[in-house]
């Protein structure tokens, strides 16, 4: 169970025992539970928004709701897609792309990237009828899934040495990205039309977002998976809250 306490400690806040081993670098198999702990995170969403809708409009709940995915998450991935909307958007060499990424100010692009993902969660939270809230619990399985996916796909900009971004991609392959897809294939062959197109959709969005990344800098970091799983999880909300796919 350490890579999977390992996977909870780098996609969350959530505090690890020291003892489990979390404070090491993680292991390539940790990126394998990616998807398991975005069940995890989504089912506790999903409980949670079950319980506020007991005593608030939708609207309320979904606010809630999007404000404890953010805080569980520490902003983390949001802080990616902003970091990223900046780099990747900027008319810079790719160079300068990458002190982008690592400056801790954000600029115009990502203040409008971070703002229009909110917007785009919150409306669809809003939206989701009674029957597509398990959207809840998809979303942000699908999200880390696409960054696994993006992940083995694509180079890691740093070196593996030191780095815990490299050390989690330096030898992911193969068997880590099957493993780490039963859980996405079983949810999407159950959930109906939504959760298979969310899959394709997901799958279709990170190699997408990974190619433009990989076009306009030398490799892929840790901010590019950030902004894989922040644009997934709200297209996935966006596809369950649409008609189209009842």
């Amino acid at each position: 169970m350490t890579t999977f306490l390992q996977a909870v400690a780098f996609l969350t806040v959530l505090p690890m025992p020291r003892r489990a081993g979390v404070a090491e670098a993680p292991a390539p198999w940790a990126a394998a539970w990616f998807p398991a702990v975005g069940a995890v995170l989504g089912g506790g969403l999903l409980g949670l928004d079950a319980l506020l809708g007991r005593f608030f409009p939708i609207p309320v709940t979904a606010a809630f709701v999007l404000l404890a995915w953010v805080g569980v998450t520490g902003a983390l991935h949001l802080d990616g897609l902003m970091d990223s909307a900046d780099a990747l958007l900027s008319q810079r060499t790719p160079g300068e792309r990458l002190r982008i990424l690592k400056d801790p100010a954000v600029g115009a692009f990502g203040v409008a990237a971070g703002c229009l993902a909110l917007f785009l969660k919150i409306g669809a939270l809003a939206s989701l009828p009674g029957s597509s809230r398990v959207a809840i619990l998809i979303a942000p399985m699908f999200g880390r899934w696409s960054a696994l996916v993006t992940m083995a796909a694509f180079p890691y900009h740093r070196r593996p040495q030191g780095t815990t971004g490299g050390t989690l991609t330096a030898r992911l392959g193969v068997r880590q990205v099957a493993a780490g897809s039963i859980l996405p294939l079983l949810v999407a062959s159950v959930g109906g039309p939504p959760a298979l197109l969310g899959l394709v959709v997901a799958v279709a969005m990170a190699l997408a977002i990974g190619r433009f990344a990989s076009r306009r800098l030398p490799a892929l970091t840790g901010d590019i998976y950030g902004c894989v799983i922040e644009l997934v999880e709200a297209v996935t909300l966006c596809l369950f809250s649409g008609s189209f796919v009842r």
